[in-house]
C-alpha cells in the first residue's frame, strides 16, 4: 500500500467513524505531501504534523467502528513510515 492509498483508507475508517474534520486535515497535509509543488520545507512540516498525529494518544485514541486496536494501530504505524519515506533533507 502506498502513501496515498494508505491514507484514503485512514481517512475512509476515519469518516465513516465519526471524525471528518480530522479525516479532512489529514487528507490537505497529505495533498501537500504528495503535491510536487510543495517546498520541501512546506513538504517537511506537513510530514511533522501528520506523524504527530500517529502517536497512540492522538489518533491511536480514536475508536474506530469494525476495527480492533491492534489493526487501527498497525494501519496508523505503517502511515507514519510511508510519511518517513517522504521526507527531503
Amino acid at each position: 500500500m502506498n502513501l496515498k492509498e494508505c491514507n484514503d483508507t485512514l481517512c475512509d475508517l476515519l469518516k465513516r467513524s465519526g471524525y471528518e474534520d480530522e479525516a479532512d486535515e489529514i487528507q490537505a497535509l497529505v495533498a501537500i505531501v504528495l503535491d510536487p509543488g510543495s517546498s520541501d520545507s512546506q513538504r517537511n512540516e506537513a510530514i511533522k504534523n501528520l506523524t504527530m498525529r500517529c502517536h497512540p494518544k492522538w489518533l491511536g485514541d480514536f475508536f474506530i467502528d469494525g476495527m480492533t486496536y491492534p489493526q487501527w494501530t498497525d494501519l496508523i504505524t505503517h502511515f507514519e513510515k510511508l510519511l518517513n519515506r517522504q521526507k527531503r533533507p
